[in-house]
């Protein structure tokens, strides 16, 4: 039977208990949770989740199962039916970058740039600011697939990146699990 899917974006200020309630009304409602992600960022919970049902549903359909939770919680939702469920792209080589360095505007903007025009799919980022507030430490960390025919150079050209920028870069390959 086929699946339909959809993409549920959450986010409120933290408090304990909205996984558990989220989870709750898609149990209920017969969902299957196929991915999901989520994080705190200055005191905002934030989750997405792509679940899948094989009954179509509205947006609004899916929004009123939550709309106690919503209103309990103050949890804002977001939902979009994906049409088209894409398989899962494999790459051949996957990496960490770490990027420290002084807090200062563009750094995410430059790196990605970069990444994008050499075709690397950045799949995770995370960011921090961290350090005393006189003198602010950014900590940008990204998880990416880099196409096979890419030669291992993008690393040196990114580096001088990171000297334009006045922050460090690692790079580091890893290992992946297969889908």
């Amino acid at each position: 039977m086929k699946k339909n899917y959809y993409a549920l974006t959450f986010v409120s200020i933290d408090k304990p208990g909205i996984v558990a309630e989220v989870t709750k009304v898609l149990l209920e409602n017969g969902f299957n949770i196929e991915d999901s992600s989520s994080t705190l960022l200055r005191g905002f919970f934030s989750m997405i989740l792509i679940v899948s049902h094989q009954k179509i549903f509205t947006e609004d359909e899916i929004s009123s199962m939550f709309s106690n939770s919503c209103k309990k919680l103050d949890l804002s939702i977001s939902i979009k039916l994906i049409e088209n469920m894409e398989p899962i792209k494999k790459y051949e080589k996957t990496y960490i970058v770490s990027v420290y360095g002084s807090d200062k505007p563009g750094i995410v903007y430059k790196v990605a740039k970069f990444l994008s025009d050499k075709k690397i799919n950045i799949i995770d980022l995370q960011t921090k600011v961290a350090g005393k507030k006189d003198k602010p430490l950014y900590i940008m960390v990204m998880e990416v697939n880099v196409p096979s025919n890419l030669d291992e150079s993008w690393i040196l050209s990114l580096k001088s990146i990171s000297d334009e920028l006045g922050t460090d870069i690692n790079v580091r390959q890893i290992e992946t699990y297969e889908f």
